[in-house]
């Protein structure tokens, strides 16, 4: 069994390796600046993406009986309406669960 110390290094360097750089073409910053920007991106990114997973599923939880509601009924605006639900449970779950820096 690994001790505690290594785990917790371990467990760093993982989130270490999920931050992201810069995007192409973005302004320069400051190195003070660079510096905080890869520190927040590293700790914030398991944050991230533990908030955006919860949110994928209370979206999950609302969208899918929702649509399942609206496809019983006839409305006439219904499948704009559905797909409105889809897009939104798509924004809310697909993508990067990285923390993209600005």
């Amino acid at each position: 069994m690994t001790s505690r110390p290594a785990t917790l290094l371990l467990l760093c360097l993982l989130c270490t390796g999920c931050a992201a750089s810069r995007p192409p073409g973005s302004p320069p910053l400051s190195s003070d600046a660079a510096n905080g920007q890869a520190l927040a991106t590293a700790i914030g990114t398991p944050f991230y993406a533990l908030f955006k997973a919860t949110t994928c599923v209370v979206s999950t939880v609302i969208a899918v009986p929702s649509t399942a509601a609206l496809a019983l009924t006839a409305r006439p605006e219904r499948a704009a309406e559905q797909e409105a639900m889809y897009a939104g449970l798509g924004h809310n779950c697909y993508g990067s669960y990285a923390l993209e820096p600005i």
